[in-house]
């Protein structure tokens, strides 16, 4: 604990790396403040009114003998449509209906799911990935969204905020964050202060430069900016106008523009406070069984309340992967070994008390369900679509819906573990609602 509770070190650095390769970072224009846009399609459409949609002229003699054909035509041409449009349709066979389970067996709540599109459109569904509905009037709202703890804001693009209204509205909500090409809000965690703040990153463009980027915290009412200093991976601090930190070890002589430095700690910086060294790197390390001096990539993910957060550690070379649990000052509440890859994210459960994440390994891909205090649990995922690396909980906790690198592998499990369902998803979940 002398180490956790040293300086911070002398040569700090960072900002935002990046974060997953199918994230494109494509950023949102002022024009998405306002309008309100609805999943509701039918909300759109104008009912005929009499005085503005008078009768049209009767139709000549000829015209019967036209219809018939023409309807059967239009008829025959909606069939070979849907056929060829219907989503996902030319797929590969659900393992779920194969097996005789269904999404409501694993995700007996039901809910909706807000998911971003490989296009980088939001999308509404089922858990089952059925009854899609796409928020065209948002646009392309680019790679970097993210949904706040409590699933009432969406963050997109380069500050933009959206309210989620009983999950089928999304209203752009009127923040005061400057907009500007060369800032993104943090990601997977970019609100802090209990949803008032916003936190935002000078993003150079470049992974190289991810050790030089400025951080600072939003007010989303009033505007006002304050600087945190710089940093790794970065994380709004739900309890305060602040962020939870990975900061770069100093760069070696050797080390060429493209390497990608180590991590040297994990920070509590608030705005006003002065920063709390959590752990450090070397101690981290020692919770896992290996050398202090191995060179490692650390990354914050605080819980909900912002009372705890965990930290991934993963080696450069030759080491052991891991998460680990801290609380707020620094004291060790928990600690798993597992094969955690490169985009594998723990996700909190809606109570705080559990983490979900993504595995490799030999065993193949695994969904590991971390209850703190208790051994963590394994339950496989299909072996489609590539790695697995972002999961979401439903709202009663109880089920847990994640997404392969492709963005349409779903797999829902049930957070008691043992079954697994494969389905076909519009995109990436970001947030299971009621």
């Amino acid at each position: 604990m002398a180490e956790r509770a040293g300086a911070a070190p002398a040569a700090v650095a960072g900002a935002l790396s990046n974060c997953a390769p199918h994230f494109d970072r494509i950023v949102m224009g002022a024009a998405y403040r306002v309008g309100v846009a609805g999943f509701d399609r039918g909300a759109a459409e104008r009912r005929p009114f009499p005085a503005l949609d008078p009768e049209p002229p009767p139709r000549p003699w000829w015209w019967r003998w036209l219809v018939l054909p023409a309807v059967t035509l239009a008829l025959a041409g909606a069939v070979v449509a849907t056929v060829q449009l219907q989503p996902f349709s030319s797929g590969p066979p659900r393992p779920a209906a194969a097996a005789g389970r269904s999404a409501a067996s694993v995700a007996p709540g039901g809910g909706r799911i807000v998911a971003l599109t490989p296009a980088g459109q939001v999308a509404l569904s089922d858990p089952d990935g059925r009854r899609e509905t796409r928020m065209s009037g948002l646009g392309n709202v680019g790679g970097l969204a993210a949904v706040s703890p409590d699933n009432r804001y969406l963050s997109i693009g380069s500050g933009q905020v959206i309210v989620i209204r009983h999950g089928h509205v999304l209203t752009p909500y009127p923040v005061a964050v400057p907009l500007s090409s060369a800032t993104a809000a943090a990601w997977p965690d970019p609100f802090a202060d209990h949803e008032r703040s916003l936190v935002m990153l000078l993003d150079y463009g470049s992974p190289a430069q991810s050790s030089s980027n400025p951080i600072s915290v939003v007010s989303l009412t009033a505007g006002r900016s304050v600087a945190l200093g710089v940093g790794d991976q970065v994380a709004g601090d739900p309890q305060a106008a602040g962020v939870f930190v990975s900061v770069a070890a100093p760069v070696s002589p050797s080390a060429t523009p493209l390497q990608a430095n180590p991590d040297s700690g994990i920070l509590l910086r608030d705005a006003g406070r002065a920063p709390v060294v959590l752990a450090t790197a070397g101690a981290l390390n020692r919770d896992l069984g290996q050398a202090p001096g191995l060179p490692v990539s650390l990354a914050a993910y605080p819980s909900p309340s912002g009372a705890e957060v965990a930290v991934t550690i993963r080696p450069a070379a030759g080491g052991t992967a891991g998460v680990v649990v801290l609380s707020r000052a620094g004291r060790l509440l928990g600690r798993v070994i597992a094969p955690i890859g490169g985009q594998s994210v723990p996700t909190w459960s809606p109570s705080g008390r559990s983490l979900a994440f993504p595995t490799g390994g030999g065993a193949g891909p695994q969904l590991r369900i971390w209850m703190i205090g208790r051994p963590a649990a394994a339950s496989g995922l299909p072996a489609r679509g590539g790695s697995y690396g972002w999961c979401v909980w439903s709202p009663d906790g109880m089920s847990i819906l994640c997404v392969a690198a492709d963005g349409r592998g779903w797999a829902i499990a049930s957070a008691a573990g043992g079954r697994v369902v494969a389905v076909r998803g519009p995109g990436f979940p970001l947030a299971w609602l009621p």
